[in-house]
C-alpha cells in the first residue's frame, strides 16, 4: 500500500527494548511479529498510557484513543494478560484462542483489577476510620454525660469495625481465589500454538489480498513448526490444501513453461531432501527413519539394507544422486514404499505436501525449502574471527551480528532466490550430518542421563560441538534425541540439552518438552493430544533466582539460558529437586 515502514530482525529481549528506546514519538504502529505475547509489554518498554492518549479531545477517557499502537501477532502461549485485557495502547491479534480458551482468566482478572482498587481504597478507609474512632473514644471521654449513650456509641463502633474485617476478609479470600487462577494459568507451560505466517495471511484473506506469493510464504512459515509443534501443521494442512487448489486451478493440468511459478499440491516424504540427495542418505539421515529403525545401531542399519533388498533396490542404486537414478525406479517409487514400507513402521513416509515451480529452473517442495531456509539461519560463517582478549559482551555481540546478517540471506532466498535456496540446501545437509552424528555418540556413550523427570545430555567436547553454541542448531539436535527416546521408551519425559561454549566459558542450555512418537498408530495407541507444554520457561527462571546463578535470559524461546559453566552443575541438581518440571 506504499506505507513507509522499517522492518528490523531482533535476536533477544534487550535487543527488543534498545530498539523500541530509539523511536520518535511520532512512531503511530508498531507490529512485532513472532514476540511480545509473553511479557508485560508495557512495564517491558517502560510505556506511560497517558503520554499517547489523545487529552484534549474532550472524550471520556474509556473513548479517548492512543497516537500509538503496538500490534502483537505471535504464536506462542500463554499470552500475558496485562497486553490482552489491560492495554489501550496494544493490540493482540490471535486466532479466537483469547475469545475461546481465556473467559474464565478474563474475568478473574478483571475481577482483581476492581478489587485491588478497592483495596487501596479500604487501605485509606482503614486509616481514617482508625482516627475517626480515636476521637470518638476521646471526645467520649472528655463530655459523656450519660453512661448509656457512651455504650451506645461503643457498640456501634465494634459493629462497624466487625462488618468491616468480614468484609475485608471475603475480599482477601476472593483476591486470593483469583490469583490462583491466574498462577494456574501463567504456569502451566508454553508452547506454539499457531503459525504466524497463518495469522497474517488470515487478515489478508479479510481484505481480499491473497496470491499464491503470499500462501507459499505462509505454507513455508507453518511447515516450520512441524519438527517441533506437529500439531499445528497437522491441525491447518486441510485448510492450506484447499486454498492452494483455489488460487491454482491450473496446476491440476500440470502444465509447465519458463514462466510459470505455480504452487501445487504433490507427494512429500517424511525423508531428508529426497530430491536433491541420494535415496540411501535421504533414509540415513531422516529423523523418522533414524527413529523408527534405531538407524544409530548396527543392528538398524542391517534393517535399512534389507528394507532396500525387499524394494528390489541395489545399495549401488540407492546411492545415486536422485537427478541421474534410474528414473524407472523413481516412477515407481510411490508403488514400491507403499508395498514395503509398512513392514518396518514406516508407512507414514508418504505424505501430502506442497510443491512450487520455478519455470524451467526446477522446483522445490514446502518442506525442502523450511530445511534450506532454516540452514542459512543457522550457517556460521568462518570469516568471523574470535581473539582471545574480547570480553563475554563482545562475543555476544559478533555472534548476534552473525544471526542478523543470515536472517538478511535467508529473506532474500525467500523472494524465490533459486541460487540461495540451492546454496542453504547444501549448508542443511552438511548440519544434518553434523546432529545425526552427534546424536550417535551421544546414544552410543550413554551420555543421554534419565534423571526421573527429565533427560539430561551435557555437550563438553567433540569434533562438531562449536556448532552447538548455535540455539537453532541445538535445538535440532535436541528433538532428534527427543524424536529417538519416543520409539524405544514409552516413558516420555522432557529434555535438558547443555552445549559448551569454552570462549565465553558458558553453557548454552534448552528445555525442550517431550515428544510423541510420530505416526497415526501411535497417536491412536496413545489416545491422547499431541500438544505437550514445556515448563522449563518457568523453572528456569526460579532456580536462577534460587540459586543466584549467574543466568542469561534473553531469548523470546524463555526455555532456552546461557549459564557461567561454574553455575551448572548446582542449578542442575536444584532444578532435579525442585518439582517444578
Amino acid at each position: 500500500e506504499l506505507i513507509q515502514y522499517q522492518l528490523i530482525p531482533i535476536v533477544g529481549y534487550t535487543e527488543l527494548k534498545t530498539h523500541y528506546d530509539k523511536l520518535d514519538d511520532d512512531i503511530s504502529n508498531i507490529i512485532l511479529l513472532g514476540c511480545g505475547s509473553m511479557v508485560d509489554l508495557e512495564s517491558f518498554f517502560e510505556i506511560d498510557p497517558n503520554a499517547f492518549m489523545d487529552n484534549d479531545s474532550g472524550l471520556d477517557e474509556a473513548e479517548q484513543t492512543s497516537s500509538r499502537k503496538i500490534y502483537v501477532i505471535d504464536g506462542h502461549k500463554p499470552w500475558n494478560l496485562d497486553n490482552v485485557f489491560g492495554s489501550h495502547i496494544i493490540t493482540c491479534l490471535d486466532d479466537g484462542f483469547i475469545d475461546r480458551e481465556l473467559s474464565k482468566e478474563k474475568e478473574a482478572y478483571e475481577t482483581l483489577i476492581s478489587l485491588q482498587g478497592d483495596e487501596d481504597e479500604d487501605d485509606s478507609s482503614d486509616s481514617e476510620n482508625e482516627s475517626t474512632d480515636e476521637d470518638e473514644d476521646e471526645d467520649n471521654h472528655e463530655i459523656s454525660e450519660d453512661e448509656d449513650a457512651d455504650r451506645n456509641v461503643s457498640d456501634s463502633s465494634e459493629s462497624r469495625k466487625r462488618k468491616h474485617k468480614a468484609e475485608h476478609k471475603a475480599k482477601k479470600k476472593k483476591i486470593k481465589h483469583n490469583e490462583q487462577i491466574l498462577e494456574g494459568y501463567y504456569s502451566t507451560g508454553t508452547t506454539i500454538s499457531v503459525s504466524v505466517s497463518l495469522q497474517v495471511y488470515t487478515l489478508l484473506s479479510e481484505i481480499g489480498e491473497t496470491n499464491t506469493e503470499n500462501l507459499w510464504l505462509t505454507i513455508i512459515g507453518t511447515i516450520s513448526l512441524d519438527s517441533q509443534y506437529p500439531e499445528v501443521y497437522r491441525s491447518t494442512f486441510k485448510s492450506l490444501k484447499s486454498e492452494v487448489t483455489r488460487l491454482n486451478p491450473t496446476t491440476l493440468n500440470n502444465t509447465k513453461n519458463a514462466d510459470s511459478s505455480s504452487l501445487s499440491i504433490d507427494t512429500d516424504y517424511y525423508l531428508f531432501l529426497l530430491r536433491h540427495w541420494t535415496l540411501y542418505d535421504s533414509f540415513f539421515y531422516s529423523n523418522y527413519v533414524n527413529a523408527k529403525l534405531s538407524i544409530w545401531q548396527e543392528e538398524g542399519r542391517k534393517k535399512l539394507h534389507k528394507m532396500f533388498a525387499r524394494m528390489g533396490i541395489s545399495l549401488q542404486d540407492t546411492k545415486q544422486h536422485w537427478l541421474y537414478m534410474d528414473s524407472t525406479i523413481k516412477k515407481n517409487l510411490n508403488v514400491t514404499f507403499n508395498r514395503v514400507l509398512g513392514y518396518y513402521g514406516l508407512e507414514d513416509v508418504i505424505r501430502e505436501g506442497f510443491l512450487r515451480t520455478f519455470g524451467f529452473r526446477g522446483s522445490i517442495s514446502a518442506s525442502e525449502c523450511v530445511e534450506s531456509i532454516a540452514a542459512l539461519l543457522e550457517h556460521d560463517k568462518s570469516a568471523v574471527e574470535y581473539s582471545e582478549d574480547e570480553d563475554i559482551n563482545e562475543l555476544i555481540s559478533k555472534k548476534e551480528k552473525v544471526w542478523i546478517s543470515n536472517f538478511w540471506s535467508s529473506w532474500d532466498a525467500l523472494d524465490n532466490n533459486v541460487e540461495l535456496i540451492t546454496k542453504g540446501l547444501e549448508y542443511a545437509k552438511d548440519y544434518q550430518k553434523i546432529i545425526f552424528n552427534t546424536g550417535m555418540a551421544i546414544l552410543e556413550k550413554r551420555m543421554l542421563k534419565n534423571l526421573k523427570i527429565y533427560r539430561l545430555v551435557v555437550l563438553k567436547d567433540g569434533p562438531d560441538i562449536e556448532y552447538f553454541k548455535n540455539p537453532l542448531i541445538l535445538t535440532r539436535l535436541g528433538n532428534w534425541i527427543l524424536e529417538s527416546c519416543a520409539e524405544f521408551d514409552r516413558n516420555l519425559l522432557p529434555l535438558v540439552l547443555a552445549a559448551l561454549d569454552e570462549k565465553t566459558d558458558t553453557y548454552l542450555v534448552i528445555g525442550l518438552a517431550p515428544r510423541y512418537p510420530r505416526g497415526r498408530k501411535n497417536l491412536e495407541d496413545l489416545n491422547q493430544s499431541t500438544t505437550m507444554l514445556n515448563t522449563f520457561s518457568i523453572a528456569f527462571q526460579q532456580v536462577a533466582n534460587n540459586t543466584g546463578a549467574k543466568v542469561r535470559i534473553d531469548s523470546f524461546e524463555s526455555s532456552i539460558i546461557e549459564i557461567r559453566k561454574e553455575d551448572l552443575a548446582p542449578f542442575l541438581e536444584r532444578l532435579t529437586l525442585s518439582g517444578l518440571v
